[in-house]
């Protein structure tokens, strides 16, 4: 390659990097100490210390947890574990884990703290996103790790993924998860339906406006075990509570999500992209989960900056008329995702009205699991088909 192309290569990698302020957002690069590189985790290991987390640039967490950061290469140790999204390394929380101990119990999450480049602006809106894979046999493995193989585990999938954003960093010494139950925080960001991703990797991603310069963001499961969903219905898990009172710690059957991550992102979310989108693509189009929980059609309280922006840019542009088309995947009956798509598309159309777009602006219709763009036999393909689509008319 000609020193002038390697030079213009670099110029637009380093431009489109410079794009997400998350440092490190894909802990490829491990931090350095007085010039020399920290050493990581061996390969294909879970950790038994924070120090493997804290290894990697500009991430860390608290003392008493222990994520993993996971490094995956050709070795045939790693075999049972899935490829990162990308590089090499990825790093893996548990979500949910109820924990007992005779009279003791407490919930046990795994919580990591992200660094920005720069300071977010007040009033800016920008896109939240981290991509995630859910493996059964993860949970297992890694307790199977901790407490020997004859223990006995019931892998689940959970929600709450949530995002806290701060001016200052963590204090590590500190016992999160106990100081949550005295003084409950509540996180900016949060993705309460349950993921279940089939074993492949998908991205979930929030639209934030910013009302404080935040630095920092702290990413984990902030609720309680006993208001997060599962895929376990309320019975069932008293049931399994109750048989685990009188066991001993050993003998108890444990709960556990976990869950890989990697490439997390800030991105500045810019009214002039919609409007870019909308004038030369003529449409635009917002994944569901942004604006909805699962089968609601009802708008999520994070959804306000994404509908600002839209509206922002529709009453900049009076002359542009456009259609709002609801589209599912495919299931459920085919009726219901329907009536579904129906009502989500209504629900924008009222809400852009209502922050001063001109109804003769908008009309809207649903189009249920009948115009797929991906196959509805992934989990990625689905999340692609749950749409909002906005069409120049």
């Amino acid at each position: 390659m000609r020193p002038g192309l390697i030079l213009l290569c670099n110029l637009i990698c380093g431009m489109l990097f410079s794009q997400n302020y998350v440092v490190n957002g894909s802990f490829e690069r491990l931090e350095k100490n007085n010039g020399t590189l920290l050493k990581g985790p061996p390969p294909c290991k879970f950790s038994s210390n924070p120090d493997a987390l804290n290894s990697a640039e500009a991430w860390q967490t608290f003392d008493m947890q222990t994520p993993d950061l996971i490094t995956v290469d050709d070795s045939e140790s790693c075999f049972s574990l899935p490829k990162p999204r990308r590089g090499s390394k990825m790093v893996g929380l548990i979500m949910y884990h109820p924990f007992q101990d005779g009279q003791f119990s407490y919930d046990y999450h795994e919580l990591i703290q992200g660094t920005l480049a720069r300071p977010l602006q007040k009033g800016k809106t920008y896109q939240v996103s981290f991509w995630v894979q859910s493996h059964d046999s993860l949970g297992i493995f890694h307790l199977n790790e901790v407490f020997g193989r004859q223990t006995s585990i019931r892998p689940v999938f959970c929600g709450n993924f949530g995002f806290y954003f701060s001016e200052g960093r963590i204090q590590p010494r500190e016992n999160f998860m106990a100081s949550l139950v005295d003084f409950p925080m509540t996180p900016q960001l949060n993705h309460a339906e349950m993921v279940n991703t089939d074993g492949e990797w998908q991205q979930i991603s929030f639209s934030f406006k910013a009302d404080k310069p935040y630095k920092y963001f702290l990413f984990g499961n902030f609720y309680s075990d006993a208001i997060t969903e599962v895929n376990m219905d309320a019975e069932t898990r008293m049931q399994l509570d109750e048989s685990n009172m009188d066991l001993q710690f050993w003998q108890k059957t444990k709960r556990i999500a976990y869950y890989l991550f990697d490439d997390f992102a800030v991105v500045e979310d810019k009214e002039t992209d919609i409007e870019t989108a909308l004038l030369t693509k003529k449409n635009y189009t917002l994944q569901s989960a942004l604006l909805f929980e699962s089968g609601n059609a009802e708008l999520k309280p994070q959804s306000k900056s994404a509908i600002e922006s839209l509206a922002a840019v529709l009453k900049k542009n009076p002359s542009l008329k456009v259609e709002i088309g609801g589209h599912t995947d495919d299931v459920g009956a085919a009726d219901y995702n329907q009536k579904l798509s129906e009502q989500r598309a209504q629900t924008v159309c009222k809400a852009l009205i209502a922050e001063g777009v001109q109804p003769d602006q908008l009309n809207w219709k649903g189009y249920g699991e009948g115009s797929p763009i991906a196959s509805n036999d992934t989990a990625t393909g689905r999340q692609k088909n749950r749409r909002v689509v906005f069409k120049v008319r």
